[in-house]
């Protein structure tokens, strides 16, 4: 199993450097048909991240980590959070990492999350999972 930092990720989804896009495009491939392919929630985090700075839109970003949360032979760590975190993303106003903590919360027990984050407390989409603004 090798691990993929988030700028591999970042290069195969941008193709903004056609160097690097083809090597970490091919990496990504060659790892996933051999079951070796390793990536870490965090990595996801960062690459949401970037590619909101990059001025993709939601619907963009979700579709780039479902294409590696879809993807046969790579294994992503807490793969049922970053699930959850991102149809609650594609669907609601706040960033993917508030989501992702909603997620690992609900995931570990917590019956709601406490945030001074507007957006993510008004987001109704979500009721089942209340939250709490300070």
């Amino acid at each position: 199993m090798i691990g993929c930092d988030t700028n591999i990720l970042v290069r195969a989804a941008l193709d903004d450097n056609p160097r690097e896009a083809k090597i970490a495009k091919q990496l990504l491939t060659k790892l996933a048909a051999e079951k070796k392919l390793f990536i870490a929630s965090y990595a996801i985090l960062e690459m949401v991240w970037v590619l909101k700075i990059k001025k993709r839109t939601r619907h963009e970003i979700c579709e780039a980590v479902l294409t590696l949360l879809d993807s046969v032979g790579v294994t992503v760590s807490q793969r049922e959070i970053v699930t959850t975190a991102l149809e609650m993303y594609s669907n609601g106003k706040a960033d993917f990492g508030d989501y992702l903590i909603l997620a690992e919360g609900q995931f570990n027990g917590a019956a709601s999350l406490a945030s001074f984050d507007k957006d993510l407390c008004k987001d109704n989409h979500h009721a089942k999972h209340p939250k709490k603004y300070l």
